[in-house]
């Protein structure tokens, strides 16, 4: 006990502290992937103005983009930068630089597409939208910004013009982030969203060491312009595989073993002193569980179970309902009489003793059939006994009594209140016997009910047979509020 105490409060306070680990590093692990966040979208940000430079334009022209190519080379600048577009009505016609992006002109924006999805989201919201990675039509991977641009009418409302848009090249555009310096510190890291063209996950960066594979992650939604990139990430090495976590173990360990070791020495000293009482407790105890294990070995018959599961197969097959209720009674008498033999005081309830009485003699009736009957004249009634003292006659009168008589016959069970006690009788009219053969032949089954109720006050055993006429018991339970060991 003391090794089990002393153990469990070091791996408590080990877990404590390892807990506490695992939540710091989850708080880190959330920092970096919240900062990795932020300057994704710092940079997204920056790059994605553009479309309102486009936007502007239009609104300063009037709707056209002719003569655009003199401020184009400004928002191309940037090496990342692969084109900018415009599409009235969604169709592109204008695309800065046009030589490698030919490709481009006459992509209709409301077809199926990648990006195009997008693009629609954007009309429907008046918002921009951010799509990709995905495959440009004019060849490589490519993150766009999707705007679309409404003018001002003549009426003064609003009119859809078409999208402008600014395309960066990929993974180029997101070359040098700070992702490339997360594995130094102990994590994994994994930029992904959720692809609109197919509803799969899509990998946009990943450290050089990915994420272990079934790891759990600390995950960090960052919303772009209407489409959400999750940052995740995890510690490289996981919680089993760390030194400290085992050396508090060990620790744990030892200490148990040294506290158990000191209790262990200062239990025998004290064992010592008090040798002489302690071997006359262990004589005690012997004894008492001999007591108890004789009753046991007196209840539990191995020839019982042996028929009890054999007629079971049988009506299993020919009796199925009839094989469910012996399986019940069986299932009652066997708990009954596993519990009274450890129950608290050997004393228990008259209703619940009847109950395993019922249930032993309803799974011998389903085995002798006609041959046995049993007749119960018990009121509505309840009161204290000691355990196993009806069901082991009720077993004898069937067993000893009714099975070895040709024609079988029949045990009455009788309930009687009396004035300062209750009165069983068990009387059968099998076989009978010969009460001083018994004895002298050394027959324990009846005798141990005796000696059972003799520790009880008030609690009383008389037997009565006659060899051919039958047997009558009668058990005399006094009337008190608990019954006590001598």
């Amino acid at each position: 006990m003391s090794f089990v105490i002393a153990l469990l409060a070091g791996l408590v306070l080990t877990g404590y502290m390892e807990v506490s680990r695992l939540q710091l590093e989850r708080d880190r692990m959330g920092y970096i992937a919240s900062s990795l966040g932020s300057e994704t979208y710092e940079f997204m940000l920056s790059e994605m103005s553009k479309t309102r430079v486009l936007e502007a334009y239009l609104r300063q022209t009037g709707g056209s983009y002719e003569g655009f190519e003199k401020i184009a080379d400004i928002l191309l600048r940037e090496e990342c930068v692969r084109n900018v577009l415009f599409a009235p009505g969604g169709i592109v016609e204008g695309v800065f630089p046009l030589a490698g992006n030919e490709a481009v002109i006459g992509l209709n924006m409301y077809e199926d597409g990648a990006g195009n999805k997008e693009a629609q989201a954007a009309i429907a919201k008046k918002d921009l939208y951010i799509a990709g990675p995905f495959e440009l039509i004019q060849g490589g991977l490519g993150i766009a910004g999707r705007l679309p641009v409404f003018l001002e009418d003549e009426n003064g409302g609003s009119t859809f013009w078409g999208i402008v848009s600014v395309t960066l090249d990929f993974p180029d555009a997101l070359s040098g982030s700070s992702i490339e310096r997360v594995n130094e510190q102990g994590f994994a890291c994994q930029i992904w969203r959720i692809n609109p063209d197919d509803g799969q996950k899509q990998v946009i960066l990943e450290t050089d060491t990915p994420l272990p594979e079934g790891c759990e992650t600390v995950d960090y939604d960052q919303t772009l312009f209407n489409s959400v990139w999750t940052v995740s990430m995890a510690s490289l090495r996981p919680w089993y595989r760390r030194s400290d976590l085992w050396l508090g173990v060990a620790v744990s360990l030892l200490v148990a073993l040294l506290a158990a070791a000191g209790v262990y020495y200062a239990e025998r000293l004290r064992q010592m002193k008090v040798e002489k009482s302690q071997k006359e407790i262990q004589r005690l105890q012997e004894q008492l569980e001999y007591e108890q294990g004789n009753m046991l070995l007196s209840q539990i018959r191995s020839h019982f179970f042996y028929h009890t599961l054999n007629s079971l197969q049988a009506l299993i097959v020919l009796k199925p309902d009839a094989a469910y209720k012996m399986a019940g009674d069986f299932s009652r008498y066997l708990r009954f009489s596993l519990d009274s033999v450890t129950a608290n005081g050997g004393v228990g309830s008259f209703r619940e003793e009847l109950r395993a009485v019922r249930a032993y003699a309803d799974i011998n009736q389903q085995q002798l059939g006609d041959r046995l009957r049993m007749v119960y004249d018990i009121p509505e009634a309840d009161f204290q006994i000691p355990l196993l003292t009806i069901q082991p006659v009720v077993e004898n009168a069937i067993l000893h009594g009714i099975k070895p008589k040709v024609g079988g016959g029949t045990v009455t069970l009788k309930l009687e209140e009396l004035l300062d006690c209750w009165r069983v009788t068990v009387d059968d009219d099998g076989v009978g016997f010969d009460l001083e053969a018994a004895h002298s032949q050394g027959s324990i089954g009846l005798e141990n009910v005796r000696r059972r109720m003799a520790r009880f006050p008030g609690c009383e055993l008389r037997i009565a047979s006659f060899p051919g006429v039958g047997t009558k018991v009668i058990l005399i339970y006094g009337k008190q509020e608990k019954s006590e060991d001598p």
